[in-house]
């Protein structure tokens, strides 16, 4: 019973949901555990966790406390899980001998055959971060290029490692370019124009060549005739995985935006539809409109950048567009992500029928007050000036305000958010992370609930 309850607690960490686990910890009493190695180490991850985003003041004394309960973990056994992360939080507190005596007796463990950790990888990258504590530079890049040749499709474990490293040089004041290689492929965001008839060798040859450049591993966008189209397919001949994000039911997308410009787009489209990864659509409304399509794009930007973060890749957009288009208004541009063009114009006028306008919606809700939005950045602007203690944003395209129901659920100075909200903030560079922390239902259907770390304002 308290094994599995703390595997629930560690998979809520895992996938980035710290304040949830916490709380989760917390309400089972594992945090007052003094004996119970598993539930100390989870306590040091946790707290570590905190620390990695708490503000700089606050930090050394929350990885301080990490360490502690890291020590306390290792002490019933010579596992080296925790004394390496022990080792590394009391290098994060401040206490570099006690970092490099830690480090030593890890290194020393695996060695000598004593302890090899749980999986060749993990006991292959807990050597490299001993080395690297010890300030063995090259040796640990050797051994962390020999841990990742054991495992090379594990990104969530490389992902977990490389954070750490990046945390470890950062405080050594070391150069982490060297990473970089063992990072996992780009995830790209994708989108461009539609009137690119579909034997266009010339615009087909462009966009290919330049999504081999990004090699990217992972490839977010809707399916619209054209740009779209021929990105994904792109994407999916250098072996991404494809996921897909429609503002509408698939059928009728199809109709709107697909079927207009004839040729052979229709059957593309159903073609990458079947070998898609995920197919996600935002909104039930029985046709599409240009909010609609605002809103996806918002969403699939937002995933690519979540997926990203999570893996500790690169983020990158691709924009399929005539040369003299201005950009100004890509939110993708406040992401703090790089954007790869492709000059292409269109070969045919487009015939697909103007889409019906609709209205996408932001409210926000204080304990003063709700308000609505027309945009994303006076939303996030209006929850900065409110000053509340409990802050929540939405975004809709119907009428129906669900908000105000999110409210109760804003907690640690992180704002509630519906999951399309999140990822909208993530994808203009308003959130510095989120996390899913459950499922709300309303009459009209449920809403994935997220909580969001504003981005300091400019400036």
């Amino acid at each position: 019973m308290q094994a599995d309850a703390l595997k629930k607690i560690l998979a809520l960490a895992r996938a980035g949901a710290t304040s949830r686990a916490w709380e989760a910890f917390k309400a089972a009493g594992f945090d007052r555990a003094v004996a119970d190695a598993n539930a100390l180490t989870l306590k040091g991850r946790l707290l570590k966790d905190q620390a990695r985003n708490a503000p700089s003041h606050l930090r050394p004394a929350l990885f301080a406390l990490a360490g502690e309960a890291y020590e306390h973990a290792a002490k019933p056994g010579s596992e080296t899980y925790p004394l390496i992360n022990a080792a590394a939080m009391s290098l994060h507190a401040g206490e570099s001998e006690r970092s490099a005596e830690l480090a030593a007796r890890v290194l020393h463990l695996i060695e000598s055959g004593q302890e090899q950790g749980e999986t060749p990888y993990w006991g292959e990258a807990t050597r490299a971060e001993a080395l690297l504590l010890l300030g063995r530079i090259e040796d640990a890049k050797a051994s962390l290029a020999h841990a990742v040749s054991l495992a090379p499709q594990a990104w969530e474990d490389h992902a977990a490692t490389l954070r750490q490293f990046a945390l470890i040089l950062s405080e050594l004041g070391g150069n982490d370019d060297w990473l970089d290689r063992f990072r996992p492929a780009p995830a790209m965001h994708f989108n461009g124009i539609l009137g690119i008839t579909s034997d266009d060798k010339a615009a087909s040859n462009a966009i290919a060549a330049e999504v081999r450049l990004i090699a990217p591993g992972f490839a977010y966008g809707a399916l619209a005739a054209g740009a779209d189209i021929r990105a994904a397919e792109a994407a999916v001949l250098v072996g991404a995985e494809l996921h897909i994000v429609l503002p509408s039911d698939p059928h009728d997308f199809r109709k709107s935006s697909v079927e207009p410009l004839g040729g052979d787009w229709a059957q593309r489209f159903d073609s990458l539809l079947e070998i898609a990864d995920t197919l996600t659509i935002c909104d039930k409304a029985e046709s599409t409109s240009a909010a609609g399509v605002a809103l996806a794009e918002l969403y699939a930007m937002g995933l690519a950048i979540e997926r990203a973060s999570q893996l500790q890749a690169q983020a990158v957009a691709l924009r399929i567009e005539p040369a003299e288009r201005p950009i100004l208004g890509d939110p993708w541009l406040h992401s703090g992500y790089p954007i790869r063009h492709v000059a292409v114009s269109a070969s045919t006028a487009s015939v697909i029928p103007q889409l019906p306008a609709g209205a996408l919606t932001f409210d926000i809700a204080t304990d003063d007050a709700i308000e609505k939005f027309a945009s994303l950045g006076e939303a996030v602007a209006a929850l900065r000036n409110a000053g509340s203690v409990r802050m929540a944003i939405d975004c809709r395209l119907g009428e129906t305000v669900h908000v105000q129901a999110l409210l109760p659920h804003s907690a640690h100075g992180m704002v509630a958010a519906s999951r399309s909200a999140a990822l909208g903030l993530l994808a203009s560079g308003l959130a510095s992370r989120i996390e899913t922390i459950g499922e709300l239902a309303f009459p009209d259907g449920p809403v994935e609930l997220c909580l969001a770390k504003l981005s300091e304002p400019p400036g």
